[in-house]
């Protein structure tokens, strides 16, 4: 069976296979709920996926990237439309007299707007803006302020869009319109917050984790987590993989392992015996089909053991832009 017979919620399916569980993960959250629900239908409805609908799913998609378009007549909208279905992280639009004020504004710009605003408008602000700037941003805080934006921005779950009204007006900004002003708009705060402090120094992103724990340790544990994701473990020291195997069951590892690329799998392999490698090369080959959910559900099993290594000093693991290690 050729790819053209699947359809287009199916080749998306497909597609989503091919980019791994976190980068699905992150595409599906940036569609519609009812194109979400479409491609999970189609998701479930396959059942074998072969190499040869594989590799005409991605041909397609690249020759669909290197194809010229022409723009059309709103050019604008088009392309706001194009970049946000994308899931492309957009910063704020900026609209106000000042020239200086524009979407390409850069940190420190941003952060003399900020820094003088409510804790809660700020965390509103950074859920809207790019993680690069964001980072940036709360770099510029002060410590004891950082902690009350950090925690308010991992509480949240939405914001009324009366709300990102007045943060428009007060701020003199203008965000991306939403539906009416009673909808919501779904924010992932946690997923956010993780994402900043990642992209901080590990003395920096530690000493946060650590005030915000003083003054709720749920969230800080929360926080915690969704710092660390299974593809970090591709990163991790020799020494934190062995460590690793010690305490994971090795059925759980081949189903985590079933949808990883080729360099986390050699990160495992590469920490065991030949002839131990071997065997779960060859569970992992003979995996039948199963739902995304079970992957992920054995991913999340090994994230926790790893993050608790990490804790404990028994492995490190490179993380953010700085390639300082994350804890």
């Amino acid at each position: 069976m050729n790819s053209q017979s699947l359809s287009g919620a199916a080749r998306c399916a497909v597609l989503l296979y091919a980019l791994g569980v976190e980068q699905a993960s992150a595409f599906l959250r940036r569609l519609e709920p009812d194109e979400a629900a479409s491609v999970a239908e189609a998701a479930r409805r396959l059942k074998m996926v072969d190499q040869q609908q594989l590799s005409e799913v991605l041909e397609s998609f690249y020759k669909l990237l290197d194809t010229p378009q022409m723009l059309p007549g709103e050019g604008a909208e088009f392309i706001q439309s194009a970049i946000e279905r994308s899931g492309t992280e957009l910063p704020l639009d900026v609209q106000q007299q000042d020239p200086g004020l524009c979407p390409e504004a850069d940190a420190e710009s941003l952060a003399r707007l900020l820094r003088k605003e409510h804790p809660q408008t700020l965390a509103v602000v950074l859920a809207n803006i790019d993680g690069h700037r964001g980072a940036k941003v709360l770099e510029t805080l002060p410590a004891s302020r950082r902690v009350e934006v950090i925690k308010r921005l991992s509480s949240l779950r939405s914001i009324p869009n009366s709300v990102l009204r007045r943060v428009e007006q007060t701020l003199e900004v203008q965000l991306r319109q939403r539906r009416g002003a009673g909808a919501t708009q779904k924010v992932e705060g946690l997923e956010v917050a993780a994402g900043l402090l990642k992209r901080l120094g590990k003395e920096e992103a530690q000493t946060l984790i650590e005030e915000l724990a003083k003054e709720d340790g749920s969230l800080s544990d929360a926080v915690r987590q969704r710092m660390f994701i299974f593809e970090d473990i591709a990163s991790m020291d020799d020494r934190g993989v062995r460590n690793l195997l010690k305490e994971i069951d090795s059925q759980v590892l081949a189903r985590a392992l079933k949808v990883a690329d080729e360099v986390l799998r050699t990160k495992f392999f590469r920490n065991m015996s030949e002839r131990a490698a071997s065997m779960l090369e060859e569970d992992v080959e003979a995996l039948p089909p199963m739902r995304l959910s079970e992957v992920e559900e054995a991913q999340q099993a090994i994230v926790e053991v790893a993050a608790r290594l990490v804790q404990e000093g028994k492995a490190v693991v490179a993380g953010g832009e700085g390639g300082d290690a994350i804890v």
